[in-house]
C-alpha cells in the first residue's frame, strides 16, 4: 500500500489560497508522495509564496516562462515529471482533508479492477466555510447508488456522466498512472470541460470507487458564468465531448437518448445560473448545437425538464452542484 503518489499541483493567480492548498498536501497522513508544482506565469505574488517550498524534499517546482492559457496544459506538463504509481491533480484554490490520499489509496488497492477512486467534495466559499456538498446535488440514481462507499462500474459511470459531471473536482480523485494514456487524459482540445472528457474515456477502461466522505474541499468563487463567450464555450465543449463520444463508441438507443438529453440539460441548466446571459446567447448556441443535433430544442427541453424535477425534488440548497 506504500506506492508513490504523484500530486500534480497547478497554480495561477490565487496567492490568497496557496499556502492552505499546498500545506494540505504536504501534511497528508500518507507520506509517500511527491508534489509537482506547475505555476502558469502567475502575476499576483504567487511565485514568491511558491519559492518558499523550493527546498522541501517532496517538492519539485516548475515556474513556466510563458502562460499556457489552460490548466489542462499546465497539468499535462506536470504529468511528464510524475514518477508515481498514482496521479492526483490538485488545484491552487482547493484543499484536502489530512487523510484524503491515504483513504483513496486504500480504496483503490483493496478492490481489484479499479483505476480511479474519488470522494465526496465539500463546496466551500472564498473564506473556506462549507456551505454544501456535491453529493446532495446529484440525480436520484446516483444518490441511491452512492449513499455509502460504492464500486461504480464503467457503464454506470458513463450513464451518470451523461447527466452531470459526478467528479466535479479533479482534486477529489486518485488515478492509476498507467491508465492516463491515449484518449483517457486531460485533452488539450478543451478549455473548461476536459475533466468530463477524461472521466468518460476512463469509464471505457476501468471501474471507479466512490467514498461517501468529504475528503476534498472545492472552492466556489463569485466569478461564475458572467459573459456570453464563457457560457458558449462551456456548452459547446459539452456538446463536442458527448457527440464525439457517441460517434466513437457503440451506444444503446436508451443510452444515446440519455446522452442527447444530458447535453441539452447541461445547456438548459446554465439558465438558472445566468438567465440574462443565457437568453443573449440562445440564438448563437441554437445554431451551433444544431450542427450536432437537428432536434436540439427537443433535447434541450427534455434535459432541462429533468433537471428542474430533480431540483425541486430535493430542494434548492443542493442545486449548486447539479451539473458540475
Amino acid at each position: 500500500m506504500n506506492e508513490l503518489v504523484s500530486v500534480v499541483f497547478t497554480s495561477y493567480n490565487h496567492v490568497e489560497y496557496l499556502e492552505q492548498a499546498l500545506n494540505s498536501i504536504l501534511e497528508q497522513t500518507y507520506s509517500n508522495l511527491e508534489l509537482i508544482i506547475v505555476d502558469d506565469c502567475s502575476t499576483d505574488g504567487s511565485r514568491d509564496v511558491l519559492k518558499k517550498y523550493t527546498d522541501h524534499p517532496k517538492v519539485s517546482l516548475h515556474l513556466l516562462e510563458k502562460n499556457t492559457g489552460s490548466y489542462v496544459k499546465a497539468s499535462n506538463y506536470g504529468v511528464k515529471y510524475a514518477k508515481g504509481t498514482y496521479l492526483l491533480f490538485a488545484q491552487c484554490d482547493d484543499f484536502a482533508a489530512p487523510a484524503q490520499i491515504e483513504k483513496l489509496v486504500n480504496a483503490i488497492t483493496q478492490h481489484k479492477g479499479l483505476g480511479v477512486a474519488y470522494s465526496k467534495s465539500n463546496l466551500v466559499d472564498e473564506k473556506g466555510a462549507v456551505f454544501a456538498n456535491d453529493y446532495d446535488g446529484r440525480e436520484k440514481s446516483f444518490r441511491v447508488k452512492c449513499s455509502q462507499d460504492s464500486v461504480i462500474t464503467g457503464q454506470e459511470m458513463t450513464d451518470f456522466l451523461f447527466y452531470s459531471c459526478v467528479i466535479p473536482n479533479l482534486s477529489a480523485a486518485l488515478i492509476k498512472r498507467e491508465l492516463y494514456t491515449g484518449d483517457a487524459v486531460l485533452s488539450e482540445k478543451y478549455l473548461v470541460a476536459a475533466d468530463w472528457s477524461l472521466w468518460l474515456e476512463m469509464a471505457q477502461k476501468t471501474d471507479f470507487y466512490y467514498l461517501n466522505e468529504p475528503l476534498n474541499n472545492f472552492r466556489q468563487h463569485a466569478t461564475t458564468i458572467r459573459n456570453q463567450v464563457k457560457l458558449t464555450t462551456q456548452v459547446m465543449e459539452i456538446y463536442q465531448i458527448f457527440y464525439n463520444y457517441g460517434a466513437r463508441y457503440p451506444l444503446s438507443a436508451g443510452s444515446r437518448r440519455k446522452m442527447k438529453s444530458g447535453a441539452g440539460g447541461t445547456w438548459g441548466w446554465y439558465y438558472f445560473n445566468s438567465p440574462g446571459i443565457w437568453i443573449k446567447s440562445f440564438a448563437s448556441l441554437f445554431r451551433k448545437t444544431f450542427s450536432f443535433e437537428k432536434m436540439n430544442l427537443l433535447f434541450l427541453a427534455s434535459g432541462t425538464l429533468k433537471i428542474v424535477k430533480e431540483h425541486f425534488s430535493r430542494g434548492k440548497k443542493s442545486a449548486v452542484a447539479t451539473n458540475g
